[in-house]
């Protein structure tokens, strides 16, 4: 049987340190996403963090009560953390005020709330309890454009997509401490897909060709996403499978940095998983390079090594670690205090 990984720990709060200590501790903890005010409202206000690294995910559970609390992360946090990072809130007890714009939200149990980390926001609260999901911002298979539009974004509790999500990210907490290598990676990459696939209806519905421009874009990278095999897959294949001009075509994956650029991303990307992962180590590298519709070993190698800064034979050497070894190389600004859940 496989032992489970040793996973990276953290908390801090006043279910440790109580009174002024552990409240302390709770902001230095959180001080990298957030500057935190709390007034108290009659007993001594309880607020703690606890956290997993997860491969390329960090997960916690934060909880607030007994006060009044101020949460924000202003033009000056942004500048000076240059935190690159998407994170992902779902309010799993009482209720918050956040403001991702102008417009203040209510956001209560069940809801998912998307925010990222390089805008400004702040949320007001006198009891919550979140499980917390942050992930580099790069690791999501959208465009600049979608990516700006997550920030805000809330699925609500009474929805599929909120639900679904909760799920997910509650499973998620309880298995935390048990995970195995192996399993890593497969869970970093069903927790990216499911965040990208409920999110995208509310980003691409409200875009300006609105909600049939983003059914046929949908439909078309789902057929993409079948193929990414065939090396005769591109632009020529594309419009002649759903009946489009190259200008229509264009037209679609602009917002995602062209159609050929966004085939090459999801190859490497797939390519990327499928050698970090023991259950591929049977094939060999010019298999997985095949199987991603590269048909030359050089094109496939140079490629692969512009786009992660490590060669395919790093990746497979590294296995599941490859996956955290791509985040040190990809968010290399991230501050100590998410680095250090980082350690194997």
């Amino acid at each position: 049987m496989t032992e489970p990984v040793s996973v990276t720990y953290y908390e801090a709060g006043t279910h440790l340190m109580p009174g002024a200590e552990g409240l302390q501790a709770y902001a230095e903890a959180i001080s990298p996403i957030f500057d935190v005010t709390v007034t108290p409202t009659g007993a001594p206000p309880q607020t703690w963090i606890k956290s997993y690294q997860i491969g390329s995910l960090l997960l916690g559970q934060a909880h607030m009560s007994d006060g009044d609390f101020v949460y924000t992360r202003d033009q000056r946090k942004v500048a000076a953390m240059g935190l690159d990072v998407i994170l992902v809130q779902l309010i799993d007890a009482g209720r918050d005020l956040r403001f991702a714009g102008e417009e203040g939200v209510t956001a209560q149990r069940g809801d998912v709330c998307v925010l990222d980390m390089m805008r400004t926001f702040r949320s007001e609260t006198s009891v919550c309890t979140n499980i917390n999901l942050a992930l580099p911002r790069n690791l999501l298979s959208l465009s600049e454009q979608e990516l700006d539009g997550l920030h805000g974004i809330v699925l609500r509790g009474d929805t599929a997509a909120g639900q679904l999500m909760a799920q997910h990210m509650r499973q998620l907490w309880a298995l935390a401490p048990a995970l195995t290598a192996e399993e890593i990676p497969v869970v970093t990459r069903a927790t990216l897909d499911l965040l990208t696939a409920l999110s995208l209806p509310h980003l691409l519905a409200s875009g300006p060709d609105g909600p049939l421009h983003s059914a046929q874009l949908m439909r078309i990278r789902r057929h993409i996403e079948t193929r990414l095999s065939d090396s005769e897959l591109g632009p020529a294949r594309l419009c002649r499978d759903f009946g489009l001009s190259r200008a229509s075509l264009y037209r679609l994956f602009a917002p995602l940095g062209g159609v050929s650029d966004y085939i090459r991303e999801r190859r490497l990307q797939q390519a990327f998983g499928q050698l970090a992962d023991p259950a591929h180590r049977h094939k060999t590298m010019g298999q997985v390079a095949q199987e991603n519709g590269f048909t030359g070993w050089a094109v496939f190698s140079r490629a692969f090594r512009a786009r992660f800064q490590m060669t395919p034979g790093e990746v497979r050497a590294l296995g599941p670690e490859a996956v955290t070894q791509r985040v040190r190389t990809d968010t290399p600004h991230l501050p100590d205090w998410l680095r250090q859940l980082d350690r194997v």
